[in-house]
């Protein structure tokens, strides 16, 4: 069968009923190669716009910039602005503003133009699809918070990306095969645009494979992999295409064992 579009995936969601939909077909695959890359200030030489079959995962700490923080300001558009305006606190402004900073220098970059000049359309949350200024080619990203860190991902379709970490009151020994199942249905979730669906927690509990796909009568198929965090950190990533290489910006060699 055959995977589903961004496109196909948003309109699928906005037509969802309230009877929630099954998980009719598990499969484990191969798990895509996890190439990781530091993270600096200058733009690595080998980034672009992914390909079919390519992921672009970028990790950096709350706080961090690529550029001084009045220029990174400057690019933000008048929503992005007034939305930072309206969060409740400011560590979660700061946040917000680092995160769409960073999202415009890395698409600024992907694309060749300047970074004020990026066309984002904002879906639920934090789901965007980035359109360059002139030819209007377009990628999907997906920006997920956990702990100290911001994580965005990039593809050329639909994805949802999701970190999670212990939950407050919780017992300090959580056992990370919870963590991990919550990761892999929240990243489904926001790859179906919230749409209802449901899964058999059992399908989401294997520990038998770190990727597998997922198909559902009306979503198609998505892609699952769990993604190295650290520490109790758990986060996974669903793809609407067989994934084969993620490139992991951020993420030390030490991270990837």
């Amino acid at each position: 069968m055959s995977w589903e579009p961004d496109d196909a995936c948003a309109t699928l969601a906005a037509n969802e009923t309230e009877t929630p939909t099954r998980v009719f077909f598990f499969t484990a695959t191969d798990a895509p190669a996890l190439i990781p890359h530091p993270l600096s200030r200058h733009f690595p030489r080998d980034a672009a716009v992914p390909r079919a079959g390519e992921l672009q995962l970028w990790r950096f700490r709350c706080e961090w910039l690529p550029v001084p923080a009045p220029e990174g300001d400057a690019w933000l558009s008048k929503p992005e602005r007034e939305r930072a305006r309206l969060h409740p606190n400011a560590t979660l402004r700061k946040r917000f503003i680092n995160a769409r900073v960073a999202v415009r220098w890395i698409a600024g970059h992907l694309f060749d133009c300047a970074p004020r000049d990026i066309e984002l359309r904002d879906d639920v949350g934090d789901r965007l699809r980035a359109h360059h200024p002139r030819d209007g080619r377009g990628i999907s990203i997906d920006i997920a918070y956990g702990g100290i860190w911001i994580v965005i991902g990039i593809a050329t379709t639909a994805l949802g990306l999701s970190v999670v970490v212990p939950s407050p009151g919780l017992a300090l020994d959580e056992p990370p095969e919870a963590l991990r199942r919550r990761a892999r249905r929240d990243s489904l979730h926001s790859a179906l645009r919230d749409a209802s669906v449901d899964i058999d927690e059992r399908v989401l509990s294997s520990d038998e494979a770190a990727s597998f796909t997922l198909e559902f009568a009306r979503h198609g198929k998505w892609q699952m992999v769990d993604l190295p965090m650290g520490g109790k950190l758990r986060a996974a990533v669903a793809v609407a295409q067989p994934v084969t290489k993620v490139w992991m910006i951020g993420w030390p060699k030490r991270t990837m064992r």
